[in-house]
């Protein structure tokens, strides 16, 4: 199994609809291209559990299941299932706030890797776990880069994005010592709309961020911010939105690039 975070320290940049789009077209598989469907385990690691209510399964009436994960370090019991084929999903709601403190305060045992103890459990069920991650760098999120293969950034292009894009790889080469195994697959340009300035945003995070930049570029799409408010992924509301063809593109695009060494790793 693959575990791979999707993070940014800025808001507003569509790590949420990154996520599920990306955990969706894998589980999917792509028919055209001949790639059956991989078994795709979806993280919320957010409070404000976006994730969840996209699925069907927030409910901010009682502890949710990453809450219990974090403060247990056990994945057993605390993963439900989705109306998608191939795609199971760990809830998250605001009690993440509540469990972060009790792990604080829990000074007997190791703060730092309860998700990858627990994601250890269901090795060999998955293929795919995509960490949905808010932003911030809270115990949450220390524990999600500690147990993550992979990091993919999402980023619009203004200088708000770009900033936080530097203070964030820093970020991951203090996390580095904990998990010298992690690595950034790739930063991600969403909300994409033609202009001199994003053009030349893009050439210098091209060119100087040092960071893999994927090829494919996610459009500004009207479409997408409508499909948040029914709940969907930009591909089940409006397959022909630009929003929708682009992360069908960026998906193949990961999976050409970085799918086979998931196969290898298994082996």
């Amino acid at each position: 199994m693959k575990i791979i975070s999707v993070i940014n320290l800025k808001g507003g940049v569509a790590k949420t609809t990154t996520a599920v789009s990306l955990a969706e077209l894998l589980a999917e598989g792509d028919r055209r291209r001949k790639r059956k469907g991989s078994r795709v385990l979806l993280f919320d690691n957010d409070k404000q559990g976006n994730t969840s209510r996209m699925f069907g399964v927030y409910n901010g009436e009682r502890e949710a299941e990453a809450c219990r994960i974090i403060k247990t370090g056990r994945i057993t019991g605390n993963i439900r299932d989705t109306k998608e084929e191939n795609l199971d999903i760990v809830p998250c709601n605001y009690f993440m706030e509540l469990a972060e403190l009790e792990i604080k305060a829990d000074k007997e045992h190791a703060q730092h890797d309860r998700y990858k103890s627990a994601l250890h459990e269901v090795f060999g069920q998955y293929d795919y776990c995509i960490i949905d991650n808010p932003p911030d760098l809270g115990m949450n999120v220390i524990n999600a880069m500690v147990a993550t293969h992979e990091i993919i950034i999402p980023v619009r292009l203004d200088a708000y994005s770009l900033d936080g894009l530097e203070e964030l790889v820093e970020q991951i080469n203090q996390i580095w010592a904990l998990n010298p195994k992690a690595r950034i697959a790739g930063v991600l340009i969403t909300d994409f709309e033609k202009s001199d300035t994003s053009e030349a945003a893009e050439r210098w995070l091209r060119t100087k961020s040092g960071c893999h930049v994927f090829q494919c570029k996610i459009r500004h799409s009207k479409k997408a911010k409508d499909a948040t408010f029914y709940r969907q992924t930009p591909t089940h509301y409006s397959v022909r939105s630009g929003a929708a063809q682009d992360y069908k593109a960026f998906t193949e695009e990961y999976v050409q690039k970085f799918g086979h060494l998931a196969a290898e790793e298994r082996r």
